[in-house]
């Protein structure tokens, strides 16, 4: 999947939430013409905006990260990883609050570190 992939999905959930792209954009926090741009393909959308749009649209996470290439996600090398483990831990994040979040960013860190030292 592409950009121009994600922005069809994207347009989709809209019309089928019956909402205009004006609607749409306010609820999200963007402008207008950054939601068309999102919808056409031609601009990336950060995943809290995801995050926001699938909440607004209530659509899940999968709904539009699915079919995404694994060169499509930095996984730093993890090629064992699976889009699927990846959707899922996105959504487990998406569920938590800000503070877990945090708290989930450093222990990524963390593990980050602990590999470029040499540890397991």
């Amino acid at each position: 999947m592409n950009l121009k992939e994600l922005g069809l999905k994207i347009q989709a959930a809209r019309e089928d939430k019956r909402m205009t792209q004006g609607q749409l954009a306010d609820a999200i926090g963007c402008s207008q013409s950054a939601l068309s741009n999102y919808e056409k393909g031609k601009r990336r959308i950060y995943l809290s905006q995801l995050e926001k749009l699938s909440e607004v649209l209530e659509k899940p996470l999968e709904f539009f990260v699915e079919g995404f290439g694994e060169n499509s996600i930095d996984t730093d090398g993890a090629s064992e990883t699976s889009d699927d483990d990846l959707i899922r831990l996105m959504n487990y994040i998406h569920s938590l609050d800000y503070s877990e979040r945090v708290q989930v960013e450093d222990f990524i860190l963390f593990l980050k570190w602990k590999k470029q030292k040499g540890g397991s």
